[in-house]
């Protein structure tokens, strides 16, 4: 069945320019911690009456999409900080690469760094990696780089393998060495990967942004009472002030001033144009919904991202995606905008023809979820899988039977009514056992839940 979920009609009817042949592209990866997919002002804008953050703008990340495209639909196959950030790298999902939790290092060589920095490109990664206390920064030749969580005001760094203490506001100086290695590197090919810290907790915005929202409340969301099946701790009465809530959004305020000063630094530097920006939350987060904070589990605000795409040369400005588009296709889409060919085997696909305003008959249709319990968290982490189409999801806990829900999204995007044991829902409910059990099976990933 064709998608219903399709590129706007006006990316359909623009003519695109082709990839410019004179010059490769330089790359440009960046990736915050645990933004949710409508932790944007034009995402807040376009929700209207429906939207709990009316008060929270993104100029700069505004003019982000409204000079490439912005995806609708974007998800991550595990809704966890490093599987979420070595699918990027890799093209991989967890299965595959191998990346369960935070603690584990990462050592592939099958990564998009690797492979440009073989074809030529110079190659850095500046800010956060996230994987255990890993101090190497595979693929990657140039770094200025934390370990583990880092802190926000006046975070320790190491510099190519030598520590470095620093002043500011950590993504504040994130952003400034990541300046500096565009201008030092704008008459070639270079290619980096900056993760911001925010909005990560223990948040501290940066001081401009400390009393930003001073008057700002935030409403419940609408699923607050619909508690997920596993032990969580009790409802509490909701508070529209909570500090912390707001920190989320001040310490993304100052990520949106970096975005600014990233863009105007391409300008300044004459490679604008010339430069595809890759921008994306590496998972969603909980701000209330189910009575939940965190996120590690399969409902929509945990497994959706924000995802933007600028390439002057090659993507219409104001571009809208609806089709569905993952966090394991970024290597495929790096590849192919570099024209570096791929060799290894990946899940993921490049989002070219997404960009170009289409949608191949073969686009995906649904996506396999997962996630691990974290032994260190036994009582709050559990082994999840799910299946989830344009319209509608599946979630299983191994072990668990009797916690297993099937939510309509078309009629129920809040995930308020399990239907699993409704009989007018059993067509759909086998429907999606059949779908999940096909993917348990070409993943391989039955009865890999246990650590090994």
């Amino acid at each position: 069945m064709k998608s219903a979920l399709l590129v706007s009609a006006a990316c359909l009817t623009a003519a695109l320019p082709a990839i410019a042949d004179a010059r490769r592209p330089n790359i440009i990866v960046v990736v915050t911690d645990d933004q949710r997919f409508d932790a944007l002002g034009v995402v807040q804008r376009e929700q209207g009456a429906q939207a709990r953050f009316p008060f929270f703008e993104t100029p700069n990340l505004d003019r982000l999409a409204a000079e490439g495209a912005r995806f609708r639909n974007a998800f991550v196959t595990h809704s966890l900080c490093s599987p979420s950030r070595a699918s990027m790298l890799t093209g991989k999902q967890t299965y595959a690469h191998g990346i369960r939790d935070n603690k584990t290092a990462f050592r592939s060589e099958q990564t998009w760094a690797h492979a440009l920095r073989a074809a030529g490109y110079r190659t850095g990664y500046f800010g956060k990696f996230h994987m255990g206390r890993q101090e190497d920064r595979p693929g990657f030749t140039d770094t200025f780089t934390f370990v583990d969580q880092g802190i926000y005001p006046n975070c320790r760094f190491l510099q190519n393998g030598v520590w470095v203490e620093t002043q500011g506001w950590v993504d504040d100086v994130t952003t400034d060495h990541a300046i500096d290695y565009v201008r030092a590197n704008s008459a070639q090919s270079f290619a980096m990967f900056i993760g911001y810290k925010t909005p990560h907790d223990n948040r501290t915005p940066a001081p401009r942004h400390a009393q930003r929202y001073a008057e700002a409340t935030i409403s419940p969301p609408p699923n607050l009472a619909a508690r997920p099946p596993f032990p969580a701790p009790a409802l509490k009465p909701w508070n529209p002030r909570v500090q912390d809530t707001l920190n989320y959004f001040r310490c993304l305020q100052g990520v949106d001033d970096n975005i600014g000063r990233l863009l105007d630094a391409l300008t300044a530097n004459g490679v604008a144009d010339d430069t595809l920006l890759i921008f994306a939350g590496d998972n969603g987060y909980y701000l209330g919904e189910h009575g939940l904070g965190d996120k590690r589990t399969a409902y929509e605000e945990s497994v959706r991202i924000p995802l933007i795409v600028r390439y002057p040369r090659a993507v219409q400005a104001g571009t809208l995606v609806d089709a569905m588009a993952l966090n394991i296709d970024f290597a495929a889409t790096i590849m192919e905008f570099a024209g570096v060919p791929l060799h290894w085997p990946q899940q993921g696909r490049s989002l070219l023809p997404l960009l170009r305003g289409q949608v191949p008959e073969d686009w995906r249709r649904e996506f396999y979820y997962e996630n691990y319990q974290d032994p260190e968290y036994a009582d709050v982490t559990f082994d999840v899988v799910a299946i989830r189409t344009e319209r509608a999801k599946l979630v299983e806990y191994p072990g668990h039977s009797g916690w297993a829900q099937v939510f309509d999204l078309a009629a129920d995007p809040s995930e308020l009514h399990n239907l699993i044991a409704e009989p007018a829902a059993a067509a759909l409910v086998a429907d999606l056992r059949a779908r999940l059990e096909a993917a348990k099976r070409n993943t391989g990933s039955v009865g890999t839940f246990k650590q090994p």
